[in-house]
């Protein structure tokens, strides 16, 4: 497997995971909104090491410049699942990007990391379910 899935993987999860289903309003709901391609999120603490997933993309941006980057960070990732040997992943097309660095989500709004004890606990639910 080359390094390339991981990091798209992990590029489209960062731009998805900070949604917040209790704040109504978009943008500050978060989500998948291309927020990740300015500089104030990429140096987020959690985002460390993503602007080289960015640099890889934002020359088929640059080319398709219609393809908003939240649509492009989550075919990127698709990609990236299938690429691995993963399943086809089915994407609705039709995402907003922000528009400036002020809508970005605040650092700290993706979730923390799981302990292995909450995972297997985690699991053990959706298995029930």
């Amino acid at each position: 497997m080359r390094p390339f899935p991981l990091k798209q993987l992990r590029l489209a999860w960062h731009d998805a995971g900070t949604y917040n289903k209790n704040i109504e309003e978009w943008p500050l709901r978060g989500g998948a909104n291309g927020s990740l391609r300015f500089e104030i999120e990429i140096k987020h603490a959690a985002n460390a090491g993503l602007v080289n997933a960015l640099k890889l993309l934002q020359p088929i941006k640059d080319k398709y410049s219609g393809v908003t980057y939240a649509d492009l960070f989550q075919l990127a990732s698709a990609t990236a699942v299938e690429e691995a040997g993963g399943p086809k992943i089915p994407i609705k097309y039709g995402k907003v990007d922000v528009s400036e660095p002020e809508q970005c989500p605040e650092e700290g709004r993706l979730p923390g990391k799981l302990t292995v004890k909450e995972e297997i606990s985690n699991s053990k639910k959706k298995q029930v379910w």
